[in-house]
């Protein structure tokens, strides 16, 4: 790497503008009491942007005590008791950090000024806590106003602009197409904060609501309507093609140059340099526009089908009938709460049938049809010719190794799974061979098997990561078992 090319990078650049540990203060557990300390101080500093010794130690103070959970570092006052020494130790590290400085005017008037790159931090981690949508509805005017300014007559002509009135337009465009940028940025947040809201939503009726009157009366809608109602994209593609006709001329970035140059003192190199990169940061940026909106469709598209999937679960899969079961136990729960089920067999409601209770939920409470076992044909009709009997025992020895049968499954369950309640993962699995495999496809087919244990079957469940993350395939991770790629699935013995 070049000096000049370090000399361009941003780390470098800003190495040179603010102190060292200037954002240190960010990095700490401790990072909310800095914030609100700096964010209070702003707040009550006089005309000349300061504010008394008493008071900031005060104001210190009262954030300590606003956040009682935090956690600060031995540096920070962790071993102090006393909450007057703590704001001490806190307002050295602010100093230390030249979040603040000190202006003695005499020796017991002292006075605390907040450093402009403190101010200018400040603004920036306003702007990110703030969540106006209302900024929005300036989008469409922002568009116009960009396409206005380039669409002129003789908008970027050299031959009709000085060099300090060219500098000013196209650092003005710039910053206007910035600020349309973030805007469509903002869009994009909003229907991803949807979704995420309709992830979560607890019935259909909620989910109809979400889609079909909170998202298309958000403000989002605004800036959507306006790329694809009012006209814009063709006029924004005109615009570009104004911008690139100036970065293909000379005489435009020449221009350029010369405002840079008297505006900023550069040499004649660094100036074109620097004009070449406004010029090219302008067409990119409007670039950037009709490209954001092709991801924005996709996000819409994303959210349509996000909705229709989540109200068809609630409506074909989930329904009703489970969340009235739901309650009526929640109920029951609340009201017999700490007794038996043998104290309630005079509750009415509650007359209990069964010797053995076993009350199901979740996908355990779903029916299972009873799989009756299909007939097995003994007869050897269809069987290829083969010279010998003994070939004919070959090949049904063959087929029953390869059978996948409860008997099978019951193997793997007791050699893997030797306890009751004992669990094992795929992420853990080892199979060495392909009757290995086969066994593992006997578990998954069957969920008992008889002959292993006394008195009563050998059982066991299969769950799978999908049971959660059905709507997120994304996050289903995958195990390599036996040279094959599977879901992750979890066997656990139950008997």
């Amino acid at each position: 790497m070049t000096a000049e090319t370090e000399k361009n990078l941003l780390s470098e650049r800003l190495a040179g503008v603010v102190p060292v540990g200037f954002f240190r203060p960010l990095a700490r557990p401790s990072a909310p009491v800095y914030i609100d300390c700096a964010d209070r101080l702003a707040q009550s500093a006089d005309e000349g942007g300061q504010v008394s010794y008493a008071d900031t130690q005060a104001l210190i103070r009262e954030v300590l005590a606003a956040h009682p959970s935090v956690q600060l570092a031995d540096d920070e006052g962790a071993a102090l008791t006393d909450l007057r020494q703590r704001a001490g130790q806190l307002f050295n590290k602010l100093l230390e950090a030249g979040w603040i400085q000190e202006r003695h005017v005499s020796l017991d008037e002292r006075w605390v000024l907040l450093t402009p790159h403190l101010r200018r931090l400040l603004r920036l981690l306003r702007e990110l806590a703030t969540d106006e949508e209302s900024d929005l509805k300036d989008f469409a005017a922002t568009l116009r106003s960009i396409c206005s300014s380039l669409l002129a007559e003789g908008a970027l002509d050299p031959a009709r602009l000085g060099a300090e009135e060219y500098r000013q337009t196209v650092k003005e465009l710039l910053d206007r197409v910035e600020r349309a940028t973030d805007q469509m940025h903002a869009v994009e947040s909003l229907i991803l904060r949807h979704e995420q809201r309709q992830r979560i939503s607890e019935s259909a009726a909620e989910t109809l609501n979400r889609f079909l009157v909170d998202f298309h009366a958000g403000e989002h809608m605004v800036c959507y309507d306006a790329l694809q109602q009012g006209g814009l994209v063709p006029r924004l593609q005109q615009a570009r093609a104004v911008v690139q006709e100036a970065l293909a001329n000379p005489f435009a970035k020449q221009r350029l140059a010369e405002g840079l140059m008297a505006h900023r003192g550069l040499s004649p190199s660094e100036a074109y340099i620097e004009a070449e990169r406004f010029l090219n940061d302008l067409e990119r940026g409007l670039a950037a526009i009709p490209a954001k909106q092709r991801i924005i469709d996709g996000r819409m598209a994303d959210f349509s089908r996000l909705s229709k999937q989540r109200y068809f679960y609630q409506t074909e899969i989930r329904g009703r009938r489970p969340e009235q079961v739901k309650t009526y136990m929640q109920a029951v729960d609340l009201l017999h709460a700490g007794r038996s089920f043998s104290d309630l067999a005079t509750e009415p409601g509650l007359a209990l049938l069964s010797v053995e209770v076993a009350i199901r939920f979740g996908a355990d409470s779903l029916y299972r049809p009873r799989r009756a076992r299909p007939a097995v044909d003994l007869s050897v009709a269809g069987m290829p010719n083969l010279p010998g009997a003994l070939d004919t025992q070959e090949l049904i020895r063959q087929r029953n190794l390869y059978a996948i049968t409860p008997q099978r499954a019951g193997r793997f369950v007791q050699k893997h799974l030797p306890d009751k309640g004992a669990r094992l993962s795929t992420a853990e699995m080892q199979l060495h061979n392909e009757d290995d495999l086969l066994d593992l496809l006997a578990v998954l087919a069957f969920e008992r098997a008889s002959g292993f244990t006394p008195h009563k079957p050998l059982r066991w469940r299969v769950s799978t990561h999908r049971e959660t993350h059905g709507l997120e395939p994304e996050k289903i991770p995958f195990d390599r078992v036996g040279g094959r790629r599977i879901e992750r699935l979890t066997i656990e013995r139950l008997a």
